[in-house]
């Protein structure tokens, strides 16, 4: 297992779920409690948003790169925000990944914070990433929250909006390999053959994807309809 490998397992997913995020709070306020380890979002009318979060570490732009934040030694987190950070510290270990495992990693073509994020949102099965930005970097926090829960009940539309979206915003040498863990994500039913894959949800036409030999998607058809607006993106509570 590399961490390239695990990035092309969780990037379609987890790109969904930022997705989500800016459409639930892409226009509010935010700040971070640290102290009680919340990410809060405030909107225009005074409405607030506590969620729970978990701390992964830090992107630094003064030495381009990325640092855990267990190994930093001054911080003054509570071990409780740091759980998830830690399991990824055992998985890196466990399988020899250096990236989770090594305290400080140098960012580079394919690897930076936001890319770290995205597997970290995967393989916690967490809500979202968020990325906070202060001068000189960013931290990069985990929603766990009970409250922050994506209802997709009609995954077929979304995937064919969601996933062309991704291929318009990361350029990868095999869009087929990052498609079907996407399809998984959703425990769709699938249909391969050499160069199409159908994907199944309830009574919904089938949504149909092609590929060339290389695996560049080459067309996407099918679905239920294409959904409207926010009609697949509703908040728990």
């Amino acid at each position: 297992m590399s961490f390239d490998a695990l990035h092309v397992h969780h990037a379609v997913a987890s790109f969904d779920k930022q997705i989500y995020l800016a459409a639930m709070f892409g226009k509010q306020r935010w700040s971070f409690d640290a102290a009680r380890g919340v990410l809060i979002f405030e909107g225009a009318h005074a409405e607030r948003t506590e969620l729970a979060v978990q701390v992964l570490g830090t992107e630094s732009d003064e030495d381009a790169s990325w640092r855990w934040a267990w190994a930093q030694a001054d911080s003054a987190l509570a071990s409780r925000l740091l759980t998830d950070a830690q399991m990824l510290r055992a998985l890196g270990e466990r399988e020899a990944i250096p990236e989770l495992r090594d305290a400080e990693t140098p960012l580079r073509s394919g690897f930076d914070g936001a890319t770290l994020a995205a597997v970290a949102s995967g393989v916690c099965r967490a809500g979202c990433f968020f990325r906070a930005p202060y001068p000189g970097g960013a931290l990069f926090l985990l929603v766990r929250d009970g409250h922050f829960r994506r209802f997709v009940t009609r995954p077929l539309p979304r995937i064919r909006r969601i996933f062309p979206m991704f291929l318009s915003d990361h350029r990868v040498p095999d869009a087929r390999a990052h498609y079907l863990p996407y399809l998984a994500f959703y425990r769709l039913a699938v249909t391969e053959t050499a160069n199409t894959v159908e994907a199944r949800h309830g009574e919904a036409d089938p949504l149909v994807a092609t590929f060339d030999a290389a695996g560049q998607l080459k067309a996407l058809r099918g679905g239920d309809g294409a959904p409207g607006g926010l009609d697949v993106l509703r908040p728990n509570g």
